[in-house]
């Protein structure tokens, strides 16, 4: 499998204690979900590695703890900084109606609500009120989009499409 097959749900950020687990940064918006894995994967750059199975995971204020029975010493774990964790595609949770992975949404083609076809979502930028999208266009112009209700009207991942409505200025 390759890069593309998996979904990234966290990031090493350090070793923690000395029976190799390790402090991840959360990188989804369910994070009780981490609790719940099985098996996880460690990717860098195009570098897979695994299965591993999770012999622990808990969550610590806005970050969580993992223990991976395969990694056992602290400087196994501190090996990993800044590797992502991430599962399989087909297993990945099934999230509720009206949110998406990123990986979901990018290559999504994007239309006003008059039809206008503005470009393709190139990546999905996460901030703290709302992920806004960029829509990069053929000529590699961006339009910064707000996911939010007023702007985006539908996605509708069967059609392959998204359509919003474009406010003064968001071009």
């Amino acid at each position: 499998m390759s890069r593309a097959d998996y979904v990234t749900v966290a990031k090493v950020m350090s070793a923690h204690g000395v029976r190799g687990e390790f402090k991840l940064l959360l990188l989804t918006d369910f994070p009780e979900r981490i609790r719940k894995l099985k098996k996880v994967y460690l990717i860098q750059g195009e570098e897979v590695r695994g299965p591993y199975t999770v012999a622990s995971a808990r969550l610590a204020a806005d970050k969580a703890i993992l223990r991976l029975q395969e990694i056992s010493s602290r400087e196994e774990a501190a090996a990993l900084k800044g590797w992502e964790v991430a599962v399989v595609k087909s297993e990945a949770v099934k999230l509720p109606p009206g949110h998406y992975y990123h990986f979901q949404l990018i290559g999504l083609p994007v239309y006003t609500e008059e039809g206008e076809y503005l470009g393709k979502v190139s990546r999905v930028i996460d901030l703290p009120s709302n992920d806004v999208y960029v829509v990069t266009d053929a000529s590699g112009e961006e339009v910064l989009l707000p996911a939010t209700r007023e702007i985006v009207q539908e996605i509708n991942l069967e059609k392959q499409c998204m359509r919003v409505k474009l406010l003064p200025g968001l071009r």
